[in-house]
């Protein structure tokens, strides 16, 4: 048959589709017809993307969730599945943050908060999201991890840390599911000039400690940019949040109904091989 990706009728849950990647996917979803619910934490941005979607011609609803908070989830979940009329068919996780602190300066608190939200967030998802997917025996979860995970990054070792247990959560999540005839596999975006990449290069400037607070031009920001594209991507481009949409949208299609516990990297060659 044809590839011709058609989300018609279905319900898409994604979280943390108040900007960036997962407000691209979100778009992408909408473009193949899926109906599409959102959790984020900022309201102004949910409500924002919600009326987007709603102008490209599909349904789309909005709860105010932080991931790490169990009640919340459990919250966004029942109102995802009443929006769904009682049956979910892709949950997207793309909640999470970015530490921008080396090793040796991080806070004992920025710890915290960066595994309460990526490692315990996807935790929280996975733990009441399958238990519907399961329930219905089908469906799809799929994790938004980080080639970080994969190929650790120098100056980002707990962020690295909390991704690397995403990866794992999802395999092992994977194996859980698939007796029930749901699929989970996790998508690992490479270096996209996002809301967080924009912090990652606030990172560089201050020399990754939080106690320095240097200024940027845009001028050197570009430069920092360039040089960070140069030097890690193979490929001698960045990627682009539309790439990782078309992925995550493939991924939970039924042209990939033979894959679960899968890490597609999306990187432009930067962890090829590993």
């Amino acid at each position: 048959m044809a590839m011709n990706i058609d989300f018609t009728g279905k319900t898409v849950l994604i979280t943390g589709a108040g900007r960036g990647l997962g407000k691209e996917m979100a778009i992408q979803f909408a473009g193949c017809g899926a109906n599409v619910y959102l959790g984020n934490r900022k309201v102004d941005q949910g409500e924002e993307t919600v009326a987007e979607l709603e102008a490209m011609g599909v349904r789309a609803g909005f709860t105010k969730c932080d991931v790490a908070v169990e009640e919340d989830v459990k919250k966004l979940i029942a109102d995802a599945v009443e929006f769904g009329g009682g049956k979910l068919d892709v949950i997207v996780n793309a909640a999470g943050v970015i530490c921008l602190q080396d090793l040796m300066y991080i806070k004992p608190e920025e710890v915290e908060r960066l595994f309460s939200i990526n490692v315990g967030g996807t935790v929280n998802m996975l733990k009441h999201g399958l238990k519907v997917l399961e329930g219905q025996k089908s469906g799809n979860f799929i994790t938004v991890s980080s080639i970080a995970g994969r190929d650790g990054m120098n100056m980002l070792q707990a962020y690295s840390a909390s991704k690397a247990a995403v990866t794992s959560l999802t395999q092992s999540a994977a194996k859980m599911a698939a007796p029930y005839g749901v699929r989970v596999n996790s998508i690992l975006p490479g270096i996209i000039r996002t809301a967080m990449w924009e912090e990652i290069l606030d990172g560089m400037a201050n020399e990754w400690n939080p106690d320095v607070k240097n200024t940027t031009t845009p001028e050197q920001r570009e430069e920092l940019w360039n040089a960070s594209v140069k030097g890690m991507i193979p490929m001698g481009h960045a990627q682009q949040a539309e790439d990782i949409a078309w992925a995550t949208v493939f991924m939970a299609s039924d042209f990939a109904r033979e894959i679960t516990g899968e890490c597609l990297s999306i990187d432009g060659g930067t962890t090829s091989g590993r």
